[in-house]
């Protein structure tokens, strides 16, 4: 079911399509005020996000016995929307570079120096950010067990994956802990290492320092981060962490 729902986020599907949709293939077919009760999504809300899954073709609408039922279609109809999503988006990079040369030429464009994000879904761009950006390593000040609500397993491991891929090593700040180091995602690398903070020393915010840039997260209950792109400032921030790295290590 993992691959099937990082398969479901690649293609867009908000979390209530895919908890009703994986319900569905999990549990069978059912009526939407038994996916409400197995989802614990309200039954008007369930209305809306089947009609998206049967515009998708991936659930079908049925009539048993004078009642109506929701089904999952075939698991063929998700691969095809793959593919599609792949088509596109190879057009989309082709088209794009080959306006490139004239779109540098004809715009003038600025880089924001303050990116905000609002919601679990938006956050996730946070740590995609760092994909696009130029650098060796990654300084991460990471409330771990808040982390794991903000942004679920599979796409941490997705990220780790990636980053590692992109030869991006981390040196990792945690909050004092008894977790072993092979418990803590982000330490699989060869040249990553990872410190806990004092003990008393408390993360407010997770951050993460790249080149210029500087992403705060906050908690899943307040569901909101920002990047700042400043050179100064992220001086500044790694300063600090450094202090906070030499005190770790005693």
């Amino acid at each position: 079911m993992e691959k099937i729902t990082s398969a479901l986020r690649r293609i867009d599907l908000s979390q209530n399509e895919q908890d009703i949709y994986l319900s569905l293939l999990r549990e069978g077919r059912a009526t939407a005020r038994t996916l409400s009760l197995r989802t614990g999504i309200t039954r008007p809300s369930v209305y809306d996000q089947l009609k998206t899954l049967t515009a998708l073709n991936l659930v079908v609408e049925l009539a048993i016995e004078g009642k109506t039922h929701f089904a999952a279609t075939d698991i063929k109809y998700l691969d095809a929307l793959l593919e599609d999503k792949i088509d596109r988006l190879k057009q989309s990079r082709e088209f794009l570079a080959e306006a490139l040369p004239t779109l540098i030429d004809s715009l003038d464009t600025v880089t924001p120096k303050i990116r905000f994000f609002e919601g679990q879904e938006a956050m996730k761009q946070i740590l995609k950010d760092i994909m696009w950006h130029d650098t060796t390593q990654l300084q991460m000040l990471w409330s771990q067990t808040e982390m794991e609500k903000v942004f679920d397993g599979a796409f941490l491991k997705w990220f780790d994956e990636r980053r590692q891929i992109r030869k991006l090593s981390i040196a990792l700040l945690i909050p004092y802990t008894t977790l072993k180091k092979n418990q803590i995602l982000f330490t699989s690398g060869i040249k990553d290492t990872l410190e806990c903070v004092p003990k008393g020393v408390a993360i407010s915010m997770s951050t993460i320092m790249f080149g210029n840039k500087v992403a705060f997260i906050s908690s899943h209950k307040e569901a909101f981060g920002f990047i700042v792109e400043s050179k100064e400032f992220a001086t500044l921030e790694k300063i600090k962490f450094d202090i906070l790295w030499r005190e770790s290590r005693g």
